[in-house]
């Protein structure tokens, strides 16, 4: 699809999003992006498209939550545990700033939630007054939620105690605290084990620097294995975290300068580049694979169901992957095999109002990746196998944009994503309203 052209191309989409999503994807009326990022969103079920058959097959149905109220919401993380049901956090801030002033019953929160397969709600914890940055969630086969954010300001209780700084908390499956961890002075990624557990990633600060901390805590929160590397150069951002199903710990981003891991030494004086570690379950470095001279990110991973790994974030300049090298500015989305070694890779469409990459893997291997309003469809060889244009699940008032800030796949289901929308386009100087929303695309 070209965006720029208003020409949308129409072709199904393989496993993930066939007829009945293109239906809900492209069509609803889409608008062209004025200006801002993407926002609300509201309860809304699409009904699927029936494939002719003789007898057509029971489709689960796709559904659409608003997440939010009068003040700005944004949908930071989600997470799919093993009956299928979806975890999701969102922030609450008040909408008064240079251009809009405030509004009634706008709130300062953190909401965590859990909705079944189906859209319905399990339960909510609304946490008021809470001044956090960069909530994520992950979960458990069983049900049970890992919560992290950085308490930048103030500590915040969950009922536990304060938590301070970049923190770990778990819930039980039906909402209940039960433990809670400071893991770092930031923390920065989280991934659940398969035995409730929760391995993160954070940084200490000392008189050398930045120290990139990885720690693995099992499903009482001692821990499992932790360790500190070296001393970072300012720049370096060691953010995206996953766990293989061989149960190695993966980390990635941008390196700048250099860093020795077990006796490996990555990047170089002065440079930049990107970097991609593996380590075994206790810690150790299994592997390592650098791209030097690269300015960009890595914003987010994930391993496949045979052990390679799909990498999105952003970059400038060139990009060399897999036989092919990207250059200019944008986006990327590229992938490895289970040792690291490299695969393919691909600029990525973003629309006009760019956010972080994010990415997710089906159990067939088959690659997602979202940017802004736009989600890309890759075959696990790397051939693409479509982009569609996300369009807001209901817009009320003038333009809607839309944004995906987290994806997954619920099993036997399809797509899940949350995000945030704008409605009135975000224009400067009209009382446009951002909220969070969750939904499912089904297949």
């Amino acid at each position: 699809m070209h965006r720029e052209s208003g020409v949308h191309t129409t072709r199904p989409w393989k496993r993930v999003l066939p007829a009945a999503l293109l239906a809900l994807a492209v069509g609803c009326g889409e608008a062209e992006p004025q200006g801002s990022d993407p926002v609300p969103v509201a309860v809304a079920t699409e009904s699927p498209v029936a494939m002719p058959s003789m007898k057509p097959a029971p489709q689960a149905p796709s559904w659409f939550h608003r997440l939010g109220g009068p003040q700005d919401d944004l949908g930071t993380g989600l997470a799919v545990d093993g009956r299928g049901d979806i975890s999701v956090v969102w922030l609450s801030t008040p909408r008064m700033d240079e251009d809009r002033e405030a509004v009634p019953g706008e709130r300062r929160a953190l909401t965590l939630a859990k909705y079944g397969r189906d859209g319905e709600v399990r339960w909510t914890r609304e946490f008021s007054g809470m001044r956090l940055a960069s909530p994520r969630v992950g979960a458990s086969p069983s049900g049970d939620v890992f919560l992290t954010a950085n308490a930048f300001l103030y500590p915040e209780d969950f009922g536990l105690g304060e938590a301070n700084d970049g923190f770990l908390v778990k819930f039980s499956s039906d909402g209940q605290p039960l433990w809670q961890r400071r893991v770092g002075q930031k923390v920065h990624g989280l991934a659940a084990d398969g035995e409730g557990g929760a391995l993160v990633a954070a940084e200490e600060w000392t008189p050398d620097g930045h120290v990139p901390v990885l720690a693995h805590h099992d499903a009482q929160g001692a821990y499992l294995w932790t360790r500190q590397l070296d001393p970072v150069a300012e720049g370096t951002e060691l953010h995206a975290l996953a766990l293989m199903p061989s149960g190695q710990a993966l980390l990635a981003g941008r390196l700048v300068g250099t860093l020795r891991v077990d006796g490996q030494d990555f990047g170089a004086p002065g440079g930049r580049g990107l970097l991609l570690l593996a380590f075994e379950r206790d810690g150790r470095l299994a592997w390592g694979r650098q791209v030097r001279g690269v300015e960009g990110h890595v914003t987010g991973l994930k391993p496949g169901p045979d052990g390679s790994v799909a990498l999105v974030g952003d970059f400038r300049g060139t990009l060399p992957w897999g036989g092919t090298t990207l250059s200019g500015s944008g986006a990327f989305v590229l992938a490895t095999g289970p040792d690291g070694a490299e695969r393919w890779a691909h600029p990525l469409a973003c629309g006009a109002r760019p956010t972080p990459p994010v990415v997710t893997v089906d159990d067939a291997g088959q690659v997602v990746a979202g940017c802004g309003g736009e989600l890309s469809v890759y075959a696990p060889e790397g051939a693409q196998r479509d982009q569609r244009t996300l369009t807001p699940g209901e817009c009320t008032a003038g333009d809607c944009l839309v944004a995906s800030t987290a994806l997954d796949f619920v099993p036997g289901q399809g797509l899940t994503l949350a995000g945030y929308q704008r409605h009135d386009g975000g224009r400067a100087g009209e009382a446009w309203n951002q909220e969070a929303f969750l939904r499912v695309l089904a297949p």
